[in-house]
């Protein structure tokens, strides 16, 4: 919801409020009106945003709105594949995405947040008997720029092959690292992903005797502050 004031004659809608407190004149933070026995809020208009979809989008920030708290998960890494040399040795897990919650930043109504939400790591492709192994992939960065500020979060590393393979390294901050294969005669297990216990980034898994699996995509939300 939003007001507007009428500026000779056209309406205009107000980026911000001022109310007369004793001769001081003070910015308003909420305005709200009696709705038949209801009171509503009218200004400041709320921002409420999430996206967990890959790749880069723009937010405005809206009338009223002077300051937002920022959240922002990164992607895991892919797994890695088993690596077959006579003996399977399973490949390691990937790392979780690092994350940053409650960051808050100073905004102006009408800027332009660039948001851009990290694809999760491919996990590393099985090349076949005796043919060696391949790691997983990095997931990618999340981040938030509001001018000269930015929020991020990075990705985690892919996990490895070789005998066994090492899991990856858990993003930059927060992330957990994940966990290394294991070594059978008759099939080595695959390392889990590392997770971060934020339900997003998680790191891919190792599979046993195969490809690894593809990291978790990563996350943003922004929210105006009280």
């Amino acid at each position: 919801m939003s007001v507007s004031v009428n500026d000779s004659g056209t309406f205009r809608e107000a980026q911000q409020i001022f109310v007369n407190d004793g001769g001081t004149w003070r910015s308003a933070t909420k305005v709200q009106v009696n709705d038949n026995g209801i009171w509503r809020t009218v200004f400041p208009t709320l921002l409420n945003f999430s996206s967990a979809t890959p790749g880069q989008q723009s937010v405005t920030v809206p009338a009223g709105v002077f300051s937002v708290t920022i959240g922002v998960y990164a992607a895991g890494g892919g797994g890695g594949s088993a690596m077959h040399t006579g003996d399977l040795f399973g490949g390691g897990g990937g790392g979780s995405g690092g994350y940053l919650t409650t960051q808050v930043v100073a905004v102006t109504p009408g800027q332009v947040l660039t948001v851009n939400v990290a694809s999760g790591g491919a996990g590393g492709v099985y090349p076949g008997f005796q043919a060696g192994g391949r790691n997983g992939a990095a997931g990618g960065t999340s981040s938030v720029v509001a001018g000269a500020t930015t929020v991020s979060a990075g990705g985690g590393g892919g996990g490895g092959f070789g005998t066994p393979g090492a899991g990856g390294t858990g993003g930059d901050p927060n992330g957990v690292n994940g966990t290394a294969g294991q070594h059978a005669h008759q099939g080595g297990a695959g390392g889990p992903g590392g997770n971060n216990g934020t339900g997003f980034g998680s790191g891919g898994n190792a599979n046993t005797g195969g490809s690894g699996s593809i990291g978790a995509n990563g996350y943003v939300t922004i929210v105006s502050t009280p």
